[in-house]
C-alpha cells in the first residue's frame, strides 16, 4: 500500500495524515494521532532529563495544555494507561503541548527543538536516511526495552518525518512504522474486545471450568479459596495471603466487598498462552489469577479515582474560576464608573435644568411666547423622531424575519417578469453594489442613500420604492419616508447585499404587493 501521496498543495500534519489513513483502514480518525502522541508523551516522560524543559513549556500556558489533553481522545488511549501513575501525571503534560502544538507553529518549534536535544541519533536518523545508529543502539538493550525503546524511536522518528523532513523521507521506514500501528491497532492481545475473545475460545474455556469444577467445586472468588475444603487450595490461598501480611496489608479488609470475580476473563488468559490442562497446575493459576485480578481492578479504581480528584484537576478548576472572577470584578468595575460618570451627567443636567425654570419664571411675556413656539417645533419634530421610530421598528421586525423569507424563497423566479413596465427605484447600498445592480437591470434606478439633498421629484410616479437600510442615513431616510407617505407609495426594504437575494426580496414584496390589490 502506498501511503503518502505528494501533493504540493497540502499541508502536512500529525492530525491530517492520521484522518487519511484512517480512511484507508477504515479506522477511528486520530488512530495514527493517538499512537504517535501517547508514544512519544511517555517516551517524554521517562526522560528525567528533558523534564524540566518541558515543566517550563508547560507552565508557561498550563491552563491552555490542561484543556487541550483533557478534551481529546488521546488522554484515555490504552498506551497512555501503561505508564506508572507519575509517568501518566507527565504524559498528560506532554500530550497536551503536542495536541496545542498541531495548530501552533511556535510550540511546534520548540517541542522539535526539544526532541532534537534529547534524541540526536533519531534526529540525525530521519536527515541522513539512515538508521545504522539507532541500531546499534537496539543490539545492546535486552528485548524487553529494545522493543519498547523501538516503539518511542519510531514514534519521534514519526514526528520529525512529517515536520522537518516531509520532501525528503524514508519511506520504506515510514510504511515499516504504519504497519506496526496498525498491527498494534488490529492485531495486538491489548486491543482486543474481551467478548469476542471469550466468544472465541468459549469451547476452551468451558472446559477448563468443567474440570476445575468436577475436581475443586466452586472456585470463583478470594473467599472460595480460604474456605475451601481441599487443603492445597487453601495453601495457595493462604500463600498469597501471608506475601500480603508480610507487607503490612490484610486482605480481609482490602478484599471484602468484593464477592464476584469474572473467572472467565482469567481463564481465557490462560487458554490463550498454555494447553497443559493439570489440574494442578490449573488451580495454582487461576487462584494467583483471581488475586492479580482483585489489585489490577483496584488499581484501575484508584487511578481512576486519582486523576478524577487530584490536586490538578482541582487547581485547574480553581484557575478557571478565578479567570471568570476576573473578568467579573473587571465588568463590575466598569460598570461603576459608567454609573459614577451618568451620576455626574444627571447632576449636570439637574443643575442646568433648574437654572432654565428659574430663567423661564422670571422672563418676560414675550419671552414666553418665543419659548412656547419653540415647543411647538420641537413638539412636531418629537411627532417626526415618533414616526421615525414607528418605521424603524417595523425594518427591525423585517429585518428579524428575514431568514425566515430567505428559506421560502423560489430561487426559479425572475426578477425582470415582475418589474416588466414599472417604475422601481432603490434607496441605498454602497457605489460598486449600486453599479452591478444597474448593470444587470438598467430599468431600476439606484439613490445614494447618504444624499439628504436628492430631488424628491425623482420618485414621483413611482411604483416601488426599496430602502437599502444598512447603508443610508436616518436623514436620505426621513425625506424619502414623507414623500412616501404624503404620495402613498408602495415600499419595502432591502436586508441582503447578495444581488441574488436581494432580487428574491424584491420579488417578494411586489407580489404581497399585488396580491393584496387583487384582493381589494
Amino acid at each position: 500500500m502506498e501511503y503518502i501521496e505528494k501533493n504540493s498543495n497540502f499541508k502536512m500534519s500529525i492530525e491530517s495524515f492520521s484522518k487519511i489513513i484512517s480512511e484507508r483502514w477504515n479506522a477511528d480518525g486520530d488512530i495514527i494521532k493517538n499512537y504517535i502522541f501517547s508514544n512519544i508523551s511517555l517516551c517524554l516522560s521517562r526522560n528525567s532529563q528533558a523534564k524540566n524543559d518541558l515543566e517550563r513549556l508547560y507552565m508557561a500556558d498550563k491552563l491552555k495544555y490542561y484543556n487541550a489533553f483533557l478534551n481529546s481522545s488521546s488522554l484515555n488511549y490504552v498506551l497512555i494507561m501503561q505508564a506508572t501513575i507519575e509517568e501518566q501525571i507527565w504524559a498528560r503534560k506532554i500530550l497536551g503541548i503536542l495536541l496545542v502544538a498541531e495548530s501552533d507553529n511556535n510550540i511546534r518549534n520548540k517541542v522539535i527543538k526539544l526532541l532534537k536535544k534529547y534524541y540526536p541519533l533519531v534526529y540525525e536518523s530521519v536527515k541522513k536516511r539512515n538508521k545504522e545508529k539507532l541500531k546499534n543502539k537496539y543490539i545492546k538493550m535486552d528485548i524487553i526495552s529494545r522493543n519498547i525503546e523501538a516503539r518511542f524511536d519510531a514514534a519521534i522518528y514519526f514526528y520529525f518525518a512529517t515536520y522537518i523532513s516531509s520532501e525528503v523521507v524514508d519511506q520504506g521506514f515510514i510504511i515499516s512504522i504504519l504497519n506496526d500501528i496498525e498491527e498494534f491497532e488490529f492485531s495486538d492481545l491489548i486491543n482486543r474486545d474481551f467478548e469476542e475473545e471469550i466468544e472465541k475460545y468459549k469451547d476452551e474455556v468451558q472446559e477448563i471450568k468443567l474440570l476445575l469444577k468436577m475436581e475443586y467445586g466452586k472456585v470463583f472468588n478470594i473467599k472460595d479459596i480460604f474456605r475451601h475444603n481441599n487443603e492445597k487450595v487453601r495453601n495457595c490461598g493462604e500463600f498469597l495471603e501471608d506475601l500480603f501480611l508480610s507487607n503490612k496489608l490484610n486482605i480481609n479488609y482490602i478484599f471484602h466487598d468484593l464477592d464476584f470475580i469474572n473467572v472467565d476473563k482469567i481463564i481465557l488468559s490462560y487458554v490463550r498462552v498454555s494447553k497443559d490442562k493439570n489440574l494442578e497446575l490449573l488451580i495454582q493459576n487461576i487462584i494467583s489469577g483471581l488475586f492479580v485480578q482483585v489489585l489490577i481492578n483496584e488499581y484501575k479504581k484508584m487511578r481512576d479515582m486519582y486523576f478524577k480528584s487530584s490536586g490538578e484537576v482541582l487547581h485547574y478548576e480553581l484557575n478557571t474560576l478565578v479567570e471568570k472572577l476576573k473578568i467579573i470584578e473587571h465588568e463590575n468595575v466598569n460598570l461603576k464608573a459608567n454609573i459614577e460618570s451618568l451620576n455626574k451627567e444627571k447632576s449636570l443636567f439637574d443643575k442646568n435644568l433648574n437654572r432654565e425654570l428659574n430663567k423661564l419664571e422670571n422672563s418676560h411675556k414675550q419671552q414666553m411666547k418665543i419659548m412656547e413656539d419653540k415647543i411647538k417645533s420641537l413638539e412636531k419634530k418629537l411627532s417626526e423622531e415618533m414616526s421615525i421610530r414607528s418605521e424603524l421598528e417595523s425594518l427591525r421586525e423585517y429585518e428579524l424575519n428575514l431568514n425566515e423569507f430567505e428559506n421560502n424563497y423560489d430561487l426559479t423566479r425572475n426578477l425582470g417578469d415582475y418589474i416588466n413596465n414599472k417604475k422601481v427605484i432603490i434607496i441605498g447600498g454602497d457605489k460598486e453594489w449600486r453599479r452591478r445592480f444597474r448593470v444587470k437591470y438598467p430599468e431600476i434606478r439606484t439613490l445614494n442613500g447618504f444624499n439628504e439633498n436628492f430631488d424628491a421629484s425623482v420618485l414621483n410616479n413611482s411604483d416601488y420604492i426599496f430602502f437599502y437600510s444598512k447603508y443610508m442615513n436616518h436623514s436620505t431616510f426621513h425625506k424619502a419616508m414623507n414623500f412616501i407617505k404624503f404620495n402613498k407609495c408602495n415600499f419595502g426594504y432591502i436586508g441582503k447585499t447578495n444581488i441574488e437575494l436581494v432580487e428574491q426580496e424584491i420579488i417578494e414584496n411586489i407580489s404581497k404587493y399585488e396580491e393584496y390589490v387583487t384582493k381589494q
